[in-house]
This record gives structure tokens, C-alpha cells and sequence, in this order.
């Protein structure tokens, strides 16, 4: 078997650097397409709508994979399902290369976000097992920081990828991240151990997951998680179309400007783990979420007096987006940290599903406005309000560390 079973479960930087690649590679699989949507269109002879619609399938692949293969972690170990999801990932990609019509690339794509989903989930209850409080805070900026590597470097590669080849092209490239993700599931120790395993009839994990809601922390992390989400999916959904179609720019052209928008989420979870030497998480949280606010406003009163040039909306997206890093991970920590760890698969399975679900509803919504900037605004300031007004009901939940050290 495996050997890395039999060693006692540690953190290393090897393991963190391995659980960031496992997230990394399900961001990389959507973010290197993102520069090629255009060309699906028009190959394949569908809809910006319908092409948008394999966005929303890969999330919803991602949020069914987080809700199985989460409890399935609690009950089998985390390595097996880990490992599962990984090989489900290369497989549905290799498939989604292949792909002769938009309809069988929504079913593959689907598949492809239920292996990826395996990384996150996994990796996020790997963490809760062996650190809590503030150290598992900042083990969760760290992967949150390594996450927002993935949009940098992912459209860098699909951009020229998709001019050279085509959207196939960009499909093959994340075949081969996937494998490589495949390949590091080798060095992931087994963290929890079979005596803490708990086995949940299959009829009974619905109940399981509505007794986590009734943990107040974690319900009103989950819906931060998911409404901070919101801003990175309206980005996602919108921005292929607003920047190449709207304000002309090329397949690179957009990767360099989306790789500037993340390399901003990449510095605000450089600096979260900075801050977490001083200051407690919900601290944290709460001044990044007063930034988010007031970027949004900005990005709102600009558009509505018709003065928002593209230099301008690249930086206050940027400072948005950026936002997301330090209220996700120090929301993850404080949702995860209030639920006992032998139950940590099936909280990071809720909150990595809904995270993925709610905001991908309103990917669909977002197509059927055409590519000006004024869509993708609106949603920006709909997730900043709902996500300022959950932070307030956050710090006052019951059992929320308002004071003390950060140690």
C-alpha cells in the first residue's frame, strides 16, 4: 500500500506545497479556458450563453464532487477519495479535448470539476486535521495564496495557447496539470487516523450536513465564503467577453490583464499571513471586506457617471478580487475551526459546494446582457453588500474570538 499511509502525518512544506498544487489545479482548469471561450463559440457554432454554460457545469461538477467525495473522506481516510477524484480529473479532461459539440463538453466539463473538486475539499480537511486556531488560519492563507497563483499563470498559458491551437489546445494543457496533480496525490499522507473515522449511512449524510448549518459560525462563514466567491465568478463569467469584445483586446492581451487582476488576490493572501502574526482572524476579515466595500462603490460611481476607461476597471478589480483571498481563507478558518475535526470532510464539502453553487447561478444570468462592463459592476456590488452585511452577523455570533492574541 501506499507508503506515505504509514508515516505520521506532519505539516511540511513538501505537503503544502503538494495541497496547494491540488487546489491550484482545479483553479488552472477553469482559469486556463477562460481566454478561449470566444473560440468554443464560434468551432463549435453555439451561443456566448451556451459556451458560458460549461462555467456553470464545471462548477456544479465541483460542488456534487465536494459534497461526495468530502464525507467520503470522513469515512475512508482522506487519501483513497483524494485519489479517486484525481484520476476522474485527467480522465474527464481527456475527454473534454475530444469534445465534437458544445452539448458533450457541458457533460465532460461537469466531470472534469467533480475530480477536480477532490483537491480543495480534501486538501482544506487535511489542514483542519493536523492545525487549528491561527496557525491553521494562516496554513489556510497559504493555500488560499498558492490558489491565487493558478489565475496568474493559468491564462498566461491559455492565451498563447489558444492562439496557437484553439480552445482544444487549452483543454490539452489542463490534461496536463491534471496528470501532474495525479502524480504529487502520491506524497499526501493519510492525516486521519481510522479509530477518528466516521461512517455515515448514505441516507444520513443530508442530515449530517443540515446539523453543520445549525452551527451559526460555520453557516454565516459558508455564505461569506460563497458571497466573497461571487465577485471571482462574475470575473470569470464576464470578463473574456467585456475585455476582448468591449475594449478589444486579444486572447493575450486579456491574459495579461487577467493575470494582473490575480496577481493582486496573490498579494492580499501574501499579506494575510503576515497579519495573522498579530492580528485574529475576524479582524482580518472585517478590514478586508471595508476595502472590498469601498473598491465596489468606486467601481459603481464610476460607472454610473460614464467614466470607466479600461485601466480603471483592471484596478479597482483587481483591489476586489484581491479582497476575496483574506476574507476566504480567515472565513475558512473560522467556519472549519467551529465544527469538531473528525467532521472536517464534511464541512469543507458543504462550504466548498455552496461556495461553487450560489455563485455560479448567476453565470447564465450574466451571459444574457451582452458584454458591456455594466452586468459584471452590478454583481460586484450585490456580492459586496450581501458579504458586508454577513461579516456584522459573524462577529456576533456565539463562540466568535473577538479578542485576545493571534498565537
Amino acid at each position: 500500500m501506499h507508503s506515505a499511509l504509514r508515516r505520521p502525518p506532519t505539516v511540511t512544506p513538501l505537503l503544502v506545497a503538494v495541497l496547494g498544487l491540488l487546489s491550484m489545479s482545479s483553479s488552472i482548469a477553469m482559469d486556463t479556458y477562460l481566454p478561449a471561450l470566444p473560440d468554443v463559440a464560434s468551432d463549435l457554432g453555439t451561443t456566448p450563453m451556451l459556451v458560458q454554460v460549461t462555467l456553470t457545469a464545471f462548477f456544479v461538477g465541483q460542488a456534487l464532487g465536494q459534497l461526495i467525495l468530502g464525507p467520503m473522506s470522513d469515512r475512508y481516510g482522506r487519501w483513497r477519495p483524494l485519489l479517486v477524484g484525481s484520476v476522474i480529473f485527467v480522465a474527464a479532461g481527456v475527454g473534454a479535448a475530444l469534445a465534437p459539440n458544445i452539448w458533450l463538453l457541458i457533460a465532460l466539463r461537469t466531470a472534469q470539476g467533480f475530480g477536480a473538486a477532490a483537491g480543495p475539499v480534501i486538501g482544506r480537511a487535511v489542514v483542519a486535521d493536523l492545525a487549528t486556531g491561527a496557525r491553521a488560519a494562516r496554513l489556510f492563507g497559504i493555500l488560499m495564496m498558492l490558489f491565487g497563483i493558478a489565475p496568474v499563470i493559468a491564462p498566461i498559458i491559455g492565451g498563447p495557447l489558444a492562439e496557437w491551437g484553439g480552445w482544444r489546445a487549452t483543454m490539452w494543457g489542463i490534461v496536463v496539470i491534471s496528470v501532474i496533480a495525479l502524480i504529487s496525490v502520491l506524497i499526501v499522507p493519510e492525516s486521519l487516523p481510522a479509530e477518528n473515522r466516521r461512517v455515515i449511512p448514505g441516507r444520513a449524510i443530508a442530515g449530517d450536513f443540515l446539523d453543520l448549518l445549525r452551527i451559526r459560525p460555520y453557516l454565516i462563514s459558508t455564505l461569506l465564503l460563497a458571497a466573497s466567491f461571487g465577485v471571482i465568478t462574475a470575473w470569470l463569467a464576464a470578463s473574456s467577453f467585456v475585455l476582448q469584445e468591449y475594449f478589444g483586446l486579444s486572447p493575450t492581451g486579456y491574459s495579461l490583464s487577467f493575470a494582473v487582476i490575480f496577481l493582486g488576490f496573490l498579494l492580499a493572501g501574501f499579506a494575510n499571513t503576515l497579519l495573522l502574526r498579530r492580528f485574529l482572524p475576524v479582524h482580518i476579515l472585517h478590514g478586508s471586506m471595508l476595502v472590498l466595500v469601498a473598491s465596489v462603490a468606486l467601481l459603481v460611481l464610476f460607472l454610473a457617471i460614464d467614466a470607466l476607461p479600461l485601466w480603471l476597471l483592471l484596478l479597482l478589480a483587481t483591489v476586489s478580487c484581491g479582497m476575496v483571498a483574506p476574507i476566504s481563507a480567515n472565513a475558512t478558518a473560522i467556519g472549519i475551526g467551529a465544527v469538531p475535526s473528525n467532521r472536517a470532510g464534511s464541512a469543507s464539502a458543504l462550504m466548498g459546494a455552496l461556495e461553487t453553487l450560489i455563485p455560479a447561478s448567476v453565470i447564465p444570468v450574466l451571459g444574457m446582457f451582452g458584454s458591456t462592463p455594466a452586468p459584471l459592476v452590478i454583481a460586484f456590488a450585490i456580492c459586496a453588500m450581501v458579504c458586508l452585511g454577513l461579516d456584522f452577523a459573524l462577529r456576533a455570533a456565539p463562540g466568535v474570538r473577538l479578542r485576545g492574541s493571534a498565537a
